[in-house]
């Protein structure tokens, strides 16, 4: 005859071994995640951090060396983990089994780093020829090489950040983002001109289509034609202080 109770106890016991094996298994698992690669979203904000306020000399200079060394160390891997997963895309990625992507999750590299390494890893070799431009691009902030290897970044602002005009992302941004609303601002004044162009070529048809069919009192015609050219001028005078009718 089976002992209900031992037969109960025996599985409240496989079940609790079975609870703690699975956490041993969680917490080991996520020992051995990849934890230098940064995540999928970059923030936009940066940590403001002045070296000019820290009144010790020795720790200033000791702290902008530390700094650039690790800022080396962590480039040079994610240059080599670049030219790692190319080499992996360029042989696999194509395949159409799935098997890359489901590879990236094994190594706990998520797609979007995956092709922000690739993409660095190319515009380094493709840009930095050198060996000083190199170890330039190489001591730039993580973040500010991931913008400028962008397949869609502003090549002005990419020889800007080669040629050591712009040294991080938050002035990159900050650029970008002024680029953007200078782009807008054009945009809504060549559609100014465009409707004022279009306005006048259909009011001056008007005028003279009633003039021809002697529906509108010639004299009159002529007031309200010479007020509309007043007009005219005086957006033509507006248009031209934003140097945009030509």
């Amino acid at each position: 005859m089976i002992n209900k109770k031992n037969s109960v106890l025996d599985r409240l016991k496989k079940d609790s071994f079975k609870k703690k094996e699975e956490l041993k298994d969680s917490i080991e698992s996520k020992e051995f995640e990849i934890t230098v690669i940064e995540n999928d979203f970059l923030s936009t904000n940066e940590l403001l951090f002045n070296y000019d306020d820290i009144q010790d000399d020795e720790m200033k200079s000791d702290l902008i060396k530390y700094e650039s060394l690790l800022n080396l160390v962590k480039s040079q891997y994610h240059s080599k983990a670049g030219e790692i997963l190319l080499e992996a895309n360029e042989k696999y990625a194509s395949n159409k089994t799935g098997t890359f992507g489901i590879w990236l999750e094994h190594i706990k590299v998520g797609k979007k780093s995956a092709e922000r390494l690739i993409n660095r890893f190319r515009f380094l070799k493709t840009n930095c020829l050198s060996l000083e431009d190199q170890a330039y691009f190489e001591s730039l902030p993580l973040s500010l090489t991931y913008e400028v290897s962008s397949p869609n970044a502003n090549q002005d602002l990419v020889k800007a950040v080669l040629s050591k005009q712009i040294k991080t992302r938050k002035e990159y941004i900050s650029l970008k983002e002024g680029l953007v609303s200078n782009k807008n601002s054009n945009q809504n004044l060549n559609n100014i001109e465009k409707l004022f162009n279009k306005l006048n070529s259909n009011i001056s048809t008007l005028i003279e289509n009633k003039i021809e069919t002697s529906s509108l009192d010639s004299i009159k015609a002529k007031a309200v034609y010479n007020k509309i050219e007043t007009l005219n001028n005086e957006i033509k005078s507006l248009l031209l202080d934003l140097d945009l009718y030509k």
